[in-house]
């Protein structure tokens, strides 16, 4: 999701999943890796999970004032997904570095469309953030390997 260095504290991600095959995207683990430790000191236990939508986020789309999922699809190639989570009442702070990740499937054996937007304050001073890439390669470029549209 995102990467900082510098000291700050981070309070939420919003993502979006367009599935490229058929199945379930969500079992990727969430991963924060705090002050340049080369393993996470915060694991989880998979997409769902860390969305507070354990077991597939149920039945019907949900939103709360902290987490939701706005928008649930099936487990099907082209379906969409929007989820998201806030951290206000219990951020991750980090005073050197932060890098927060999340697997594309277990253990990133998918190759589903992500998007994301991630949330932090940060104090400076702190490193210069990387420029954007050029348009055409933050367009999405959409290729269904499984169902409907192969």
């Amino acid at each position: 999701w995102m990467e900082a260095t510098g000291r700050g504290h981070f309070v939420g991600v919003t993502m979006s999943v367009i599935e490229n095959a058929d199945g379930w995207w969500g079992e990727g683990d969430d991963m924060f890796f705090v002050d340049g430790e080369a393993t996470p000191s915060i694991n989880g236990t998979g997409s769902e999970d860390y969305f507070l939508g354990a077991w597939d986020f149920g039945d019907k789309s949900f939103s709360y004032g902290l987490f939701g999922a706005p928008v649930k699809g099936e487990e099907r190639a082209g379906a969409r997904w929007s989820v998201y989570r806030f951290h206000l009442d219990s951020p991750i702070t980090f005073t050197k570095s932060l890098r927060a990740t999340i697997e594309h499937g277990h253990a990133n054996d998918r190759s589903d469309n992500h998007s994301s937007v991630a949330y932090w304050y940060q104090t400076e001073p702190h490193a210069a953030f990387p420029a954007l890439p050029p348009v055409e390669q933050r367009l999405p470029r959409l290729h269904p390997s499984e169902g409907p549209g192969k």
